[in-house]
């Protein structure tokens, strides 16, 4: 099974402040669905809570959460981690991390690839991605555009 992060952020990493995104890019949107479209969608509490649209529509909305109680929300799954989020979605080719910091974090030792939008500038923020280890991901493809860029990396395999 693929684990692939998808997220947006700033050049300094930034991917929120305030509980939202600090930019509305239509294009990410767009990639955001096409990407994830059919696919389970593994996000924590506070990003769950931030999308403008619940639950997101053609997916396994799979929220991590200790706190939220699962009968009150028939909509999605409700887990206590994210790898019994994964190993709940193991029947699945692919799926998709959606966020926030903290899931990044932890999802970057077990994600196979990486499908990022990065927004050109300097953005002020409260959230942030983790930093990428060149030594573990390698850019298979970029795309350039006018404010931003999407870049896609695989997991170096040892």
């Amino acid at each position: 099974m693929e684990i692939i992060i998808i997220a947006a952020m700033a050049e300094n990493r930034v991917i929120g402040k305030g509980g939202a995104l600090p930019w509305s890019l239509k294009e990410d949107m767009a990639r955001f669905r096409e990407l994830t479209d059919c696919w389970p969608c593994i996000m924590g509490r506070k990003t769950w809570e931030s999308l403008p649209r619940r639950p997101l529509p053609g997916r396994l909305n799979v929220v991590i959460s200790q706190t939220i109680d699962p009968k009150t929300m028939p909509d999605i799954l409700v887990l206590p981690s994210l790898r019994k989020a994964i190993h709940y979605c193991e029947g699945h080719k692919k799926v998709f991390i959606c966020g926030g910091a903290a899931i990044y974090d932890e999802a970057m030792a077990l994600a196979t690839k990486m499908e990022l939008t990065v927004v050109h500038g300097q953005y002020d923020g409260d959230v942030f991605f983790p930093e990428i280890d060149p030594a573990l991901w390698q850019k298979s493809e970029v795309k350039v555009f006018d404010g931003f860029s999407f870049i896609s990396y695989n997991k170096i395999s040892s």
